[in-house]
Parts: structure tokens; C-alpha cells; sequence
């Protein structure tokens, strides 16, 4: 999370004016860009059209990105990425049992895929376009707590003690990914992929 307009900055020194408002301001050109690709894609996600969101200039936007839409690109991907496993853990919060909350990245996954030109960029385009900058904190993060959960659930004897459980979570989160582009490809998909997603949980569960 960045520091609040109120909060420090790097060290626990607090943020002049000067650098908050550089902050609010990069802030600004990012929330731009995730809105721009939702409402009209990532082809049409032009300068001019995400600065015009912003409402800032184009030489604003490269003092800040100096590589322009491939910068801001690379920062709206790790920005949906830190927003989806946020609402990923709120979920799993709320929820009573193993499978409930494994299941809960997957919904999380979906409300994002729902909106088509997000889940598209997040799942398809982002990775290829971040990947060489940034690794993917969201799906590190969700690997991290499934194998945290599933380790749980094979310490109480509810899984069996043969399983791999950082390979099995790997490919559970390859099928989060998936879900999240057959959801952005056709929506109508997304009860169907979730019901699924939840039938291999508890295969887990039913050795």
C-alpha cells in the first residue's frame, strides 16, 4: 500500500507536500488507465485518452512513466493484481471452512473477469506485458495461502499425507487463471467454472 497523504514516506519520514502531490498524481494516471482499458480495451488505451482521464498532460504523464503506456501498463497490472487478492482475502474471511475460503479466490477472480476488458488485460495481455518488470504478486500471494490452507488441512488429517501440496496448489492457481479467461471470453461460463473449481476442493477432501 502507498503511504496515506498524511502518512510517511520511505524511513517513517512523513511526506512534504510537494511528494504527496507527485504521488496523487501517478496515483491519478493509474486509476486513468485501469478505467481506460475497462471501458474501451487495452488497443484503444491511448495516451490521450488516459491523460484526458487523468486530467493531466502528456508531459505530466511521462515525467512520471517515462516508457509511457508500456510503464502505466505494468503498473495497472500490479495494481488489479494487489486489488484482487485484497477482495480475495476479504472473501476467504467471511467463510467458515477450508474449501469455502480456497473457493473464495476463485470468486474473487470472477468479479474481476466479470468486467471484460479487465479480465482480459489482467489474464491475458497483463502478465505478457508486466511480466518482464514484475512477477505476479496476486497469484504468488493466493499460492501462498493455499498452500498455507491445504498444509493446515494435512496437519489435521482431513487430506491425505501423500499430497504435494505446493504442486497441487500451483496448479490451483493455474485453474484460477483460466477460469478468470474463460470468464473475460464469455461470462456465462463463470457459475459453471466456479461450481467446478469447488467439486476439485473437495475432491481434496474426499480421499
Amino acid at each position: 500500500m502507498t503511504p496515506s497523504a498524511a502518512g510517511p514516506g520511505t524511513g517513517g519520514v512523513p511526506l512534504s507536500l510537494r511528494e504527496r502531490q507527485l504521488q496523487r498524481t501517478r496515483e491519478d494516471l493509474i486509476r486513468a488507465t485501469i478505467d481506460v482499458i475497462a471501458e474501451v480495451g487495452l488497443e484503444q488505451a491511448t495516451v490521450q485518452r488516459i491523460t484526458a482521464r487523468a486530467g493531466t498532460s502528456r508531459a505530466t504523464l511521462y515525467a512520471h512513466f517515462p516508457d509511457g503506456r508500456d510503464d502505466l501498463y505494468a503498473q495497472a497490472y500490479r495494481a488489479l493484481g494487489r486489488g484482487l487478492i485484497q477482495r480475495s482475502e476479504q472473501l476467504a474471511s467471511e467463510c467458515e471452512t477450508s474449501v469455502d475460503r480456497l473457493c473464495a479466490y476463485t470468486q474473487a477472480m470472477i468479479e474481476l473477469a466479470a468486467q471484460r476488458q479487465l479480465g482480459l488485460f489482467y489474464n491475458v495481455s497483463g502478465p505478457r506485458l508486466a511480466g518482464m518488470k514484475f512477477r505476479g504478486s496476486g497469484s504468488q500471494r493466493t499460492l501462498d495461502a493455499f498452500i498455507v490452507e491445504l498444509k493446515g488441512a494435512q496437519e489435521r488429517g482431513e487430506i491425505a499425507e501423500s499430497l504435494d501440496i505446493e504442486a497441487v496448489s500451483a496448479l490451483l492457481v493455474g485453474a484460477i487463471r483460466e477460469t478468470g479467461i474463460d470468464t473475460a471470453r464469455n461470462p456465462s461460463v463463470a457459475r459453471r467454472s466456479l461450481a467446478a473449481f469447488r467439486q476439485l476442493i473437495e475432491a481434496l477432501w474426499n480421499r
